[in-house]
């Protein structure tokens, strides 16, 4: 008798996680609309609607931009590591400081330009039809590319964590005082 009650609690436990997840599909399906967020390299694509052709010269540009790009990044990171690399050193001059803080500027303009020249070429291959609506939707997806961040494994981006996870100030020595 003990054994016909177990199967029985365990087939109500299945019906009523297989019920659950019927449930949370239809949730899912009802409310996304299928609006579901797609990878940013293929807004583009699909926003413009772009022919097979476009697509290969598209992919093709994205790809090069994507090289150049990683390129200039590490070129930007061994930039700022050579100068955080030397806190430990009092006597630097404020114009060494400035000059190499200066190098880490023009390299970041640097990746500036390259994705505003890769933007240009993306609209050049674009119909009239499809760089009017280019104009419209290339600030927002800019916008969305800059708040996403690094990619994921990467450092994070921007200033101090949240006061949540920093430890506490009291701990802390009080600041060097100003010359």
């Amino acid at each position: 008798m003990k054994d016909i009650n177990k199967y029985k609690i365990l087939w109500a436990a299945i019906v009523v996680l297989l019920f659950l997840n019927i449930g949370l599909l239809v949730w899912i399906s009802f409310f996304s609309n299928g609006n579901l967020a797609q990878p940013k390299r293929l807004f583009l694509e699909t926003e413009l609607k772009f022919d097979e052709k476009q697509t290969e010269v598209y992919r093709k540009l994205r790809q090069e931009h994507a090289q150049q790009m990683r390129i200039m990044r590490d070129e930007v990171k061994a930039l700022k590591e050579a100068y955080y690399k030397d806190l430990s050193v009092t006597n630097i001059s404020e114009d060494s400081l400035r000059a190499r803080a200066n190098r880490i500027e023009t390299k970041m303009a640097e990746t500036d330009v390259m994705t505003f020249r890769h933007f240009q070429q993306v609209r050049q291959m674009c119909t009239p039809t499809q760089q009017k609506h280019f104009d419209e939707v290339i600030l927002d997806l800019i916008r969305s590319i800059e708040r996403t961040g690094p990619p994921k494994g990467g450092p994070p981006q921007g200033g101090p964590p949240p006061m949540d996870d920093r430890p506490p100030m009291e701990d802390m020595p009080p600041p060097p005082p100003e010359r």
